[in-house]
C-alpha cells in the first residue's frame, strides 16, 4: 500500500530576535494539535523480533516504512498492567498494584479496594482530555460487556485495559459507572459504540480512540503473523484476519482520518522480559515525517503520554510524564529557518496548514504581523495584534479583502497563537487560536472563504520591518499532503 507523506514540521526552540537568523532546525518544540489521536497497542515483543520480521508484512512494509519509527523506545516495566498505566496516567502506580508490580485486578466494591487506583481528578489522559472539551473512548477486544474489571479470560486480559482501574473513570461501584460503560467498550459487539459505527462519520469519531486487541491478534501468545493482519484490517477494512468481516473498521477510510488532522500511533507495551525492554513504536499518518522516517533519542511510554498532552495543550498528570521529553522529531521541519520578519517558502505547495508560535510582545497595543500564510505571492491570511492591542485576522485570498476583529486582548509577555487554514473554495477553514483556546471570533471552520490556490509560504512577525516582537520561539508548523 501507498501512501502519500507529507512535511510535518517544527523548528526554532530557541528565541529569535528581530531580524535575527534561526539556527538548522533542532528537535521539535511542539506538535499539531490534532483532531483525532488513534492509539493501538500490542504486546511482549522485542523491537528485534518485530522490525523485519517476515511475518509482519503490513508493519514493516507499510507502518515503518511509510511513517516514523522510534528507533530506542522502551517499556516500563514487566508485566503489562504498570505499562499500560503508566502510558495513561504518567506512573506506574506501585502503592498500588506492589513493587515489584503485579498484574492484579482492581476490587471495586469493596471498602478499601485493592488494585484501585483513587486518586482525584484528572487521574488520566481520559480525565484530562474530557477536561479539555475534547472527546475519547476505549475500544477492547473480545471484553464482552462495558467497562469489564471483574475477570479475564483466554482472550481478554483486565490488565490490557487501564481505565478501569481508576476510579475517576469506573466509578468506585461493584455496579461501573455510567461514564465508564459509554467509554470502555467492546470494539465490535457494543450496541452503542463499536468502533466501526463511531468511526462512519468524523463527528461521531472520538478525539482519542484508545485500541487494545485481544490476545489472538495483540502478539501476546506469539502469533506475530494474525496480529499484524488484524492491524491491516484495522486500517485499511480488509478482513485478512477473519475478525474484521460483518462491520468492518476501517482507519485510513475513515472521514476522521480522510478529513481531518488524524495520527495513529502503534506500540508495544514491553518486551518478552529482557532487562532491556526495548519495543517498537511507530507514529502513522499524513502529518509524519515520512518515508522511513527514524527517531533515535530515547524515549518511554511517559513520552508518548506527554507527546499527546503537549499536541492538545494539556497539563502533565503525573510523575513519569511531567518529568519526560515528548516524541517530537516526526514533526521537523527539514532546513530553511523562518526568522522575524521575514517570508520563507515551502518546498511544495500544501492545501492545508497548521502554524504556531510563541510570541512575546514588549507593549499592549502594538500593531503587528504575529503569523501569515499564503501562496506564491506571499501573505493571504494574517493573523495581527490591531490598535488596539486585540487580535484580529486579515483574509486577502478574496476581493475585497476580509478584516475580522475580536475581543481577545494580546497581553504582554510569553503567548501562544495559532492559525490553521484549509484551503476548499468557499467552504475552506480558518480557525484562531489563543494561549490554546479558540478564538471563535476569528474562526470558520467550514465556511470561510479561501480560494483554490494552495499555501506555499509562511511569515512570522511584521515584513515591514516595525519592531514590537522582541523574541519569537518554537514555531510549530505542519502541513497536509501536497
Amino acid at each position: 500500500m501507498r501512501r502519500i507523506l507529507a512535511l510535518g514540521s517544527i523548528l526554532c526552540t530557541t528565541s529569535l530576535l528581530a531580524g535575527g537568523t534561526p539556527p538548522a532546525a533542532p528537535p521539535a518544540a511542539s506538535a499539531p494539535a490534532f483532531d483525532h489521536i488513534f492509539v493501538i497497542v500490542e504486546e511482549n515483543m522485542d523491537e528485534r523480533q518485530v522490525v523485519g520480521n517476515p511475518q509482519a508484512p503490513f508493519i514493516n512494509d507499510v507502518l515503518f516504512k511509510g511513517n516514523w519509527r522510534q528507533t530506542n523506545y522502551f517499556g516500563l516495566n514487566h508485566g503489562s498492567l504498570p505499562d499500560y498505566l503508566g502510558l495513561v496516567s504518567g506512573s506506574e502506580h506501585r502503592q498500588v498494584i506492589g513493587d515489584p508490580p503485579t498484574d492484579c485486578t482492581p476490587a471495586w466494591g469493596t471498602r478499601s479496594p485493592s488494585c484501585a487506583i483513587t486518586d482525584p481528578w484528572p487521574s488520566n489522559i481520559a480525565d484530562s482530555i474530557e477536561g479539555s472539551g475534547r472527546t475519547w473512548r476505549a475500544y477492547f477486544q473480545s471484553m464482552g460487556w462495558p467497562c469489564r474489571w471483574q475477570s479475564n479470560d483466554a482472550s481478554y486480559d483486565v490488565t490490557h485495559n487501564p481505565f478501569v482501574y481508576f476510579e475517576t473513570v469506573e466509578g468506585g461501584a461493584s455496579v461501573s459507572s455510567e461514564r465508564c460503560q459509554h467509554h470502555d467498550v467492546d470494539i465490535s459487539s457494543d450496541r452503542s459504540h463499536a468502533l466501526a459505527a463511531d468511526l462512519r462519520t468524523e463527528a461521531t469519531t472520538p478525539n482519542f480512540v484508545f485500541i487494545a486487541p485481544d490476545n489472538a491478534h495483540n502478539m501476546h501468545d506469539g502469533n506475530v503473523g494474525q496480529a499484524d493482519r488484524y492491524l491491516q484490517d484495522l486500517f485499511t477494512g480488509s478482513n485478512a484476519s477473519g475478525a474484521n468481516g460483518r462491520e468492518p473498521v476501517n482507519i485510513f477510510g475513515s472521514p476522521a482520518w480522510s478529513a481531518g488532522r488524524s495520527i495513529a500511533y502503534v506500540v508495544w507495551d514491553e518486551d518478552s522480559g529482557t532487562f532491556w525492554n526495548q519495543v517498537s513504536a511507530v507514529a502513522v499518518g499524513g502529518w509524519v515525517n515520512g518515508p522511513r522516517g527514524r527517531d533515535g533519542a530515547h524515549f518511554t511510554h511517559y513520552s508518548m503520554l506527554r507527546t499527546w498532552e503537549v499536541a492538545w495543550n494539556l497539563p502533565p498528570i503525573g510523575p513519569g510524564d511531567r518529568a519526560a521529553a515528548p516524541m517530537l522529531g516526526a514533526f521537523n521541519l527539514l532546513t530553511d529557518g523562518a526568522a522575524a520578519g521575514k517570508t520563507v517558502r515551502l518546498p511544495e505547495a500544501h492545501p492545508e496548514v497548521y502554524a504556531r508560535a510563541e510570541v512575546n510582545l514588549p507593549s499592549p497595543g502594538t500593531p503587528l504581523t504575529l503569523l501569515s500564510l499564503g501562496g506564491v505571492d506571499g501573505a493571504a491570511f494574517r493573523l495581527f495584534s490591531d490598535d488596539a492591542g486585540r487580535l484580529a485576522f486579515e483574509n486577502r485570498s478574496g476581493d475585497p479583502p476580509l478584516f475580522t476583529r475580536s475581543d481577545q486582548l494580546v497581553g504582554m509577555g510569553w503567548h501562544t497563537v495559532e492559525l490553521h487554514v484549509w484551503v476548499r473554495g468557499a467552504t475552506g477553514t480558518c480557525e484562531v487560536v489563543y494561549d490554546g483556546r479558540p478564538v471563535t471570533a476569528l474562526s470558520q471552520l467550514q465556511r470561510c472563504p479561501t480560494g483554490s490556490a494552495p499555501i506555499q509560504t509562511y511569515g512570522i512577525g511584521d515584513p515591514t520591518g516595525r519592531s514590537g516582537i522582541t523574541q519569537i520561539k518554537n514555531l510549530a508548523l505542519a502541513t497536509s499532503p501536497p
